[in-house]
């Protein structure tokens, strides 16, 4: 559950820490708020809802 380092915007970083063009990643995919750990059934459907969201609205261009 350690997933892929995001910024703020949910956009996949590479190792030099700079963003991956038009490459999101949210809920089991992306490092979680938890540390990796995954203490039950369902705790990633609301960071990956909001991430979702936050990532959708970058790439239609309405956040910067």
């Amino acid at each position: 559950f350690a997933g892929l380092r995001t910024d703020q915007h949910a956009r996949v970083l590479d190792d030099a820490g700079q963003t991956i063009p038009g490459l999101y990643a949210v809920g089991n995919d992306m490092a979680n708020v938890l540390g990796g750990n995954y203490s039950g059934g369902g705790i990633t459907l609301g960071p990956g809802m909001t991430f979702g969201y936050i990532a959708g609205l970058h790439a239609a261009g309405l956040r910067s």
